[in-house]
């Protein structure tokens, strides 16, 4: 990555903490679906890392996170039905799937280059957030 450059994955952490007290989005492009689609896995993820006292017990709460099926559009657990279209084949809810699973991975390794401090224990301005409900939506 280039320092002068920042990505959606940059922008959904860097804007977590704002975002998360929002009950809703005015939606203007795809770019602001995706941003609400991290920000809620954010969420998630904050709350899987909750109870890890080290960036090692972190590292492998995260791994499980992303060993879990990624739900698609359509199917139960997508959290935000009606946000995105519904795919139009199994090749293209898997194409999608596919895209989910690796932005989410990407989103989960930076993510915890900011939720643990360079020692290693947690950063308690950040996992502070995982008892936050984003869009009211209740995190499993």
């Amino acid at each position: 990555m280039y320092a002068d450059r920042t990505d959606i994955v940059d922008e959904a952490i860097t804007f977590f903490r704002a975002n998360v007290f929002f009950r809703n989005f005015d939606i203007k492009s795809s770019a602001d679906k995706l941003l609400i689609y991290l920000t809620f896995y954010i969420n998630v993820a904050l709350k899987r890392l909750e109870g890890c006292r080290t960036l090692a017990e972190g590292t492998k709460a995260i791994i499980n996170l992303g060993l879990e099926k990624v739900p698609v559009p359509g199917e139960s657990g997508f959290p935000f039905p009606g946000l995105f279209p519904l795919p139009q084949s199994q090749q293209e809810a898997e194409l999608l799937r596919n895209y989910l699973k690796q932005i989410r991975e990407e989103t989960s390794g930076r993510l915890l280059s900011v939720a643990y401090r360079p020692n290693g224990t947690p950063n308690k301005w950040w996992l502070a957030f995982a008892k936050r409900k984003f869009m009211n939506i209740i995190v499993p």
